[in-house]
């Protein structure tokens, strides 16, 4: 008989990977496209848009927050002592999602010229270049993603493995071609103050704020002591 615990988790996985694919589709056209709301020429007293600054830097710190709490032994010995750890993944993709839609559709124009621009009008070529160079970056940040792991790419490893008692015994990084992501980062044709400040915090987070969790070796362990 299905317990419950699995058909909710199955339940919240569809909708993590749906909410997933749209909010990829959604980062992407953020991040890989040009549009005149990104370019604010002009530069008035920036005392009005102090608020706006904080919170861009609020919606950052929130995502931040989300995926590090998330990630971190402490949630998932929470989940494991209610007995839903296998929904870590699923709950984890959700949250996310949300906390990015709420970048997407709430980050603040802030005001001053632009770091660099390039008018795509003027320059095609270049434009064009750019273009190519982000399709190849995302294709590999997916292709990299999928042939690392494809169950828990769609959200479905943990479930997948919970009836057979097996643990992912494998410490990864959950980030995988941060490189290439680095590069949809920066190398664009226009970068404003706010796609610059997005840029520095998600790189810094990239580079720095990422560590091995040690609750999976641990479970390992557990699991191989209770079937030894």
């Amino acid at each position: 008989m299905v317990s419950y615990r699995r058909v909710v988790g199955w339940l919240l996985s569809l909708v993590a990977l749906v909410m997933f694919l749209l909010t990829m589709w959604r980062l992407m056209l953020m991040l890989s496209t040009q549009s005149a709301r990104q370019i604010n020429e002009d530069v008035p007293c920036c005392g009005r848009y102090f608020t706006s600054l904080l919170w861009n830097i609020f919606l950052l710190a929130l995502f931040v927050l989300q995926h590090s709490g998330m990630s971190s032994d402490a949630w998932k010995k929470l989940l494991n002592h209610v007995g839903i750890y296998c929904l870590h993944r699923p709950l984890h993709f959700i949250c996310s999602c949300a906390v990015l839609h709420v970048i997407f559709y709430h980050m603040s124009v802030l005001p001053g010229p632009p770091l660099w621009y390039f008018d795509v009008d003027e320059y095609p070529n270049l434009w064009l270049a750019m273009f190519v160079l982000h399709c190849v970056m995302w294709f590999v940040m997916w292709a990299v993603a999928f042939a690392a792991d494809p169950m828990e790419f769609i959200v479905l490893r943990q479930l997948f493995f919970q009836s057979e008692d097996m643990i992912d015994d494998k410490v990864r990084s959950r980030h995988v071609g941060v490189a290439a992501f680095l590069v949809v980062l920066w190398v664009h044709m226009a970068m404003s103050v706010e796609r610059f400040l997005l840029a520095m915090v998600w790189t810094l987070y990239d580079l720095f704020g990422h560590r091995a969790s040690t609750y999976a070796v641990y479970l390992v362990a557990e699991t191989k002591n209770k079937q030894a």
